[in-house]
């Protein structure tokens, strides 16, 4: 029995010892699957009891029994934990006490921690109470990225709504945070420190991943000179944090022997909008906004899955950083045949803003940084076509291919 005393609480510990006796190497790769399902379906549950007991012992002031000031102290020492997680399990337990539906679907295993957490920042919101059952509802059937990009969606959407007309548009938050800091430290080593909103941090990560990967072809072939064929990554003579150490650098160079006036290239950053999206937030900015339904299905987010703002999209629209993709558009050849083996161009381009990231299910590689592969190989007839075609990471484009036989 525990120090509480509490038999049921006794039960669940005896149980959980049982199961830690369990031999996972010895399970099947799918009793194995499932376990680990299992497991974390049980940890909700117990952050769910956790929270039933907090919150009883914050609401009967049982912390000033022991001469704790807040429950937080009280917790902290009980329990041995670090401060801010003591604190952060009073916050959850308190949020769950406003949050009946969330408390549930936690309880029952259904969401995980993390939802949870998400969601206290959406409760902040006065229509939240409303749209609850909704948003957990639409947990149970996405990933947790995606279904993290509804939930801002409608914290957008509600925002919008509450705004005043007559007032300007809101300085985006994320926006009016960005900060950078450039210091000397020991060893006349300098450290950088950035916070920069989605769309430039976008462009600038893309910006450094590019050369980058120059950078990694170059050690690349390197090694293979050095070692044949066979070598792997460890024989490179770079880390990656040092590769991109030495990309920042190459950034600042090239940025400083850049022409004045010389031409800018092509955007970095790509935008995913659907049409309804566009012309209502066009509509917006210009004074004949239309009443919008509320929905989470908005779309509006850079390549990598960051909700923005509409004024942020039509911003860049205004500068001109617009590309229009329609398949199977009289101008875009979407099916190349037999003619051509690899996947270019606009062909390329459009199966990427398709797939957004990895086919492999689970992998969330953004498609800019994956090979367009064959459904049908090329070798077994296969066409060069939209329809034959899934962004895949190199890692499954090379490891998780079928087999023959």
């Amino acid at each position: 029995m525990l120090d509480g005393g509490v038999a049921e609480i006794g039960d669940v510990r005896e149980a959980l010892d049982l199961a830690l006796k369990v031999d996972f190497h010895a399970l099947s790769p799918d009793e194995r699957d499932g376990a680990v399902a299992d497991v974390v379906r049980l940890e909700a549950k117990i952050v769910a009891l956790r929270s039933c007991a907090v919150q009883a012992y914050d609401a009967r002031l049982d912390y000033g029994l022991e001469g704790h000031c807040s429950a937080t102290a009280g917790i902290r020492h009980r329990c041995r934990m670090y401060g801010g997680a003591a604190a952060g399990a009073v916050s959850m337990a308190r949020a769950l006490a406003r949050m009946p539906g969330t408390a549930a679907a936690l309880a029952a295993g259904a969401i995980t921690e993390a939802h949870v957490r998400r969601l206290m920042r959406a409760a902040t919101r006065p229509e939240f109470a409303a749209a609850e059952e909704m948003l957990i509802e639409r947990a149970s059937t996405r990933s947790y990225r995606s279904w993290e990009r509804r939930v801002a969606y409608w914290e957008q959407q509600v925002d919008e709504r509450r705004q005043d007309p007559d007032d300007p548009e809101p300085e985006d938050l994320r926006e009016s945070a960005r900060a950078a800091h450039v210091s000397k430290t020991v060893f006349d080593l300098t450290r950088i420190d950035a916070w920069l909103d989605p769309i430039a941090g976008d462009a600038f990560r893309e910006a450094l991943r590019r050369i980058e990967q120059e950078f990694f072809d170059a050690d690349w072939q390197l090694a293979k000179a050095q070692h044949g064929e066979a070598v792997t990554r460890d024989r490179l003579w770079r880390t990656p944090a040092q590769r991109r150490a030495d990309a920042l650098v190459e950034m600042a160079r090239r940025a400083t022997t850049a022409p004045v006036g010389g031409k800018r290239p092509e955007p970095l950053v790509i935008i995913h909008t659907d049409v309804d999206t566009f012309e209502r937030a066009l509509a917006r900015v210009i004074g004949c906004e239309a009443p919008e339904p509320l929905r989470t299905e908005r779309l509006c987010e850079t390549d990598d899955g960051t909700v923005i703002s509409p004024a942020q999209m039509i911003e860049q629209a205004l500068l001109g950083h617009v590309r229009r993709l329609v398949y199977e558009s009289p101008g875009v050849i979407l099916d190349y045949g037999r003619s051509q083996r690899l996947f270019k161009g606009a062909l390329r381009q459009a199966i990427q803003a398709r797939d957004r990231e990895c086919d492999h299910p689970g992998c969330e590689i953004p498609a800019r940084r994956c090979d367009i592969d064959h459904l049908v190989e090329w070798d077994d007839g296969g066409r060069t076509t939209h329809r034959n075609a899934r962004c895949r990471c190199s890692y499954h484009h090379r490891n998780h291919k079928p087999r023959p036989g």
